[in-house]
């Protein structure tokens, strides 16, 4: 599999990698959420631009940023506006998503850029060049917090992350019962052995946490862990995510 390296973490290559959001709605919480993930020491970061109140004010997004980026050091920041269509905290047109992702990329502060692939349809498979050329990784993404797609439909949808060219390719869905969980962990497994890059796949809540330690297993790279808080249903600690992971990735070694 094709990895990538982002700054000392290469993503896709041995046990998968923790990342923990910062998902402050003001300036003293976003501090706090980066006070807690220097302390926890994660592979990487997402800040969750949606969840900022001033998350829609390029210019404060930017001041944002700066301070975020000046704290974390060393470690990788992921930047991501979930829209609300995906399960994020606001709603934001595509014109606007764009030019944020842009003026972001453009600082040189981001290390990866998450993009929603199926918003602004084949627009989308420009904005993930112009961010590549940028010097930005992109993780290409899919939300479904209402269900669990079939097989044949998250494979569909990983064919079209794969075709923009994205460098990282990533679905989340919701388990209704424990079959759906089986159905992301077989499409991950089947997905993994085809494509030549690194797949983050999730299924979330209680039902689907199992998907979030067994990467190892399925080819699924990248975990997202919480710190002061979770992003998303199922989220355990980073402290207890990482315990887990490398008890597993000591047995297979």
């Amino acid at each position: 599999m094709k990895t990538v390296k982002i700054k000392e973490i290469e993503i896709g290559k041995g046990m998968p990698k923790i990342c923990i959001p910062i998902t402050g709605n003001n300036r003293e919480e976003i501090l706090l959420d980066v006070d807690e993930i220097l302390r926890q020491k994660p592979d990487l970061a997402e800040w969750r631009v949606d969840c900022y109140e001033e998350g829609e004010k390029e210019e404060k997004v930017l001041e944002m940023l700066e301070t975020i980026t000046d704290r974390l050091g060393q470690i990788p920041l992921l930047f991501t506006f979930r829209t609300a269509g995906e399960g994020g905290s606001r709603e934001i047109s595509f014109e606007n998503y764009v030019k944020l992702l842009y003026r972001a990329a453009d600082t040189g502060r981001i290390d990866l850029a998450d993009v929603e692939i199926f918003f602004g349809k084949e627009a989308s498979k420009k904005l993930v060049s112009r961010l590549q050329e940028k010097g930005v990784r992109v993780v290409a993404s899919n939300h479904h917090f209402e269900g669990t797609p079939s097989k044949e439909e998250m494979l569909e949808i990983l064919e079209k992350m794969y075709n923009s060219n994205s460098d990282i390719l990533k679905i989340a869905v919701m388990p209704r019962s424990f079959s759906d969980l089986l159905i992301l962990l077989d499409t991950t497994k089947e997905a993994s052995g085809k494509y030549d890059r690194p797949l983050i796949t999730m299924s979330m809540g209680e039902t689907g946490f199992l998907s979030r330690i067994c990467g190892e297993f399925t080819g699924s790279a990248l975990t997202f862990a919480a710190g002061r808080n979770a992003s998303a249903p199922g989220q355990a600690a980073a402290g207890n995510m990482r315990n887990i992971l490398e008890n597993i990735h000591e047995i297979l070694s």
